[in-house]
């Protein structure tokens, strides 16, 4: 039997959608920055670690992003907050149900 969040929990995770897209974006361009002022190496090593966490971001990104539908917002949700996006604040405003779901997988 798989879990399907309450509507509420797909609402608010809508309306706050763009919010976290744009904190995780904010990190990853910030990191972005600081690797290119650490000044380490040659100008193609910065490149190139640029490079890769850009290709680590948007992974990330798409995990936490991509394909974002209401039947698979717990796994979503799950990536959220694997990756810091999702912030307790958060996680508070879900119901009950989709908390103690998130909770339960976190132990794993």
């Amino acid at each position: 039997m798989t879990f399907s969040p309450p509507e509420r929990d797909w609402k608010y995770i809508l309306k706050i959608k763009n919010d976290l897209l744009a904190s995780l974006c904010t990190r990853i361009n910030h990191e972005s920055m600081d690797i290119l002022r650490e000044g380490k190496g040659s100008e193609y090593d910065r490149y190139r670690a640029l490079y890769r966490h850009i290709e680590k971001s948007d992974r990330i990104i798409g995990d936490c992003f991509n394909d974002f539908k209401r039947s698979n917002l717990l796994m979503k949700l799950i990536h959220l907050q694997f990756h810091q996006i999702l912030k307790d604040e958060h996680v508070a405003n879900l119901s009950p149900e989709t908390r103690a779901k998130l909770e339960a997988l976190a132990a794993f």
